[in-house]
């Protein structure tokens, strides 16, 4: 998979999937806020993520696009171990 950043592109397939967050400038605040340390953002009520979205801090639909990628980093992974 590749993102397109304007006039550049990288590819995210080296990316671990624990580590997706990173990459989304907006999170990094919010991170602090999750209950629990490893938070993926995906499953957890007490996620600082999620409640930045409720709050509209972070565009839903950004999420959204973290929660596709993240999955297919998680798909990638578990195909690595067979």
């Amino acid at each position: 998979m590749q993102i397109h950043l304007g006039f550049s592109t990288f590819s995210i397939e080296e990316i671990e999937s624990k580590n997706l967050a990173k990459f989304f400038r907006e999170f990094k605040n919010k991170v602090e806020d999750c209950e629990f340390v490893g938070c993926t953002h995906i499953k957890e009520e007490n996620c600082g993520i999620k409640k930045a979205i409720d709050a509209k801090e972070i565009d839903q639909e950004r999420y959204e696009r973290f929660c596709k990628i993240y999955q297919e980093l998680k798909i990638k992974e578990e195909r690595k171990k067979w």
